[in-house]
């Protein structure tokens, strides 16, 4: 197995800023759609992840026709994490606390919340057989963590992505993270979190900072224009790449961020790591929750990837 998604599971629901809805549950959460980003690259993933019981009407069909290994699933509890997610104007989004029936979906919510958080060890039982090329966390910046999982990597020499977690990507918290980072080797983060982490206004003040940061590539997510692939000298910045049709943005950043561990893993340099996670993006773009068949659309991804490459390579001379 060459990588291992670890982190939560989430079964969502959307509201748009017209009032439209998803009208159904879809599957979702950090890890899940990380996972994509992989999957629909290569077949040589899993995915760590603690559930609910209730995960199986929904995932079973998408984990039947994909072949899905299924090891790194294990039930801890009676309910996934439900979440109902309201798009607003300005293409944020967050949870209505009054809406309990929707966003909570039942009132232990938060106490099964903890059941579900994929430890160092989870991961470790998955990388100690060998082989494995990248981890993606989506995770605060815990120094028991991080140090506990940089013993993991030190023992079994994997590269590690971390997607920060938003309640960690505060000013007060900067240290934590730069400490954590030690054991990064890339790094994904959107515009509001580097604005709040690094207490500036703009990209180019962000883009500043995390040229500072201890890692080799971050993936840093503008939003709907697209993002920018970032080394400590150089910073690449790449439209979101073109699609047939958008239906929900839910997972784009995740899903972008499992593709970037993906061609970091292989090799790939930072303007093909850009434009990796811009395609898989996409494709999470074309429906409500995960991609539902990896083979249908991964030539489709691959070409698109080298096409964008060979037109992106002329313009920052690569």
């Amino acid at each position: 197995m060459d990588y291992v998604i670890g982190g939560n599971v989430m079964l969502d629901s959307v509201r748009f800023a017209d009032g439209s809805t998803s009208g159904r549950e879809s599957i979702g959460g950090p890890a899940t759609f990380a996972y994509s980003g992989v999957r629909l690259f290569t077949d040589s993933v899993m995915q760590c992840s603690k559930v609910g019981e209730d995960f199986h009407p929904l995932f079973d069909p998408w984990i039947a026709k994909n072949k899905i290994e299924t090891r790194g699933f294990k039930v801890m509890c009676e309910n996934c994490n439900h979440s109902f997610l309201i798009y607003f104007e300005d293409g944020t989004y967050g949870g209505d606390p009054k809406d309990k029936d929707n966003f909570y979906g039942r009132s232990d919510w938060i106490q099964d919340f903890g059941y579900m958080k994929t430890s160092p060890a989870d991961i470790g039982e998955f990388t100690k057989e060998g082989g494995v090329k990248g981890v993606y966390v989506a995770q605060n910046c815990d120094k028991v963590f991080w140090d506990d999982l940089g013993a993991i990597k030190a023992r079994d020499g994997f590269k590690i992505m971390w997607e920060i977690e938003g309640p960690s990507s505060y000013k007060q918290f900067l240290d934590k993270v730069i400490y954590a980072c030690q054991y990064v080797d890339i790094f994904s983060i959107n515009i509001q979190e580097a604005q709040h982490l690094f207490d500036v206004e703009g990209e180019e003040a962000c883009i500043r900072e995390l040229q500072k940061l201890p890692v080799d590539v971050t993936l840093f997510r503008v939003g709907k224009k697209g993002l920018y692939s970032v080394t400590p000298d150089k910073a690449y910045f790449l439209p979101s790449a073109p699609v047939d049709r958008e239906i929900d943005p839910t997972g784009c950043g995740n899903t972008s961020t499992g593709a970037a561990l993906f061609a970091y893993g292989e090799g790939y340099d930072a303007l093909m790591i850009g434009i990796i996670a811009n395609c898989a993006s996409a494709q999470n773009i074309r429906q409500f929750g995960v991609i539902p068949d990896f083979d249908a659309v991964r030539d489709f991804a691959w070409n698109q990837a080298k096409e964008l490459y060979e037109e992106y390579k002329e313009k920052y001379g690569v």
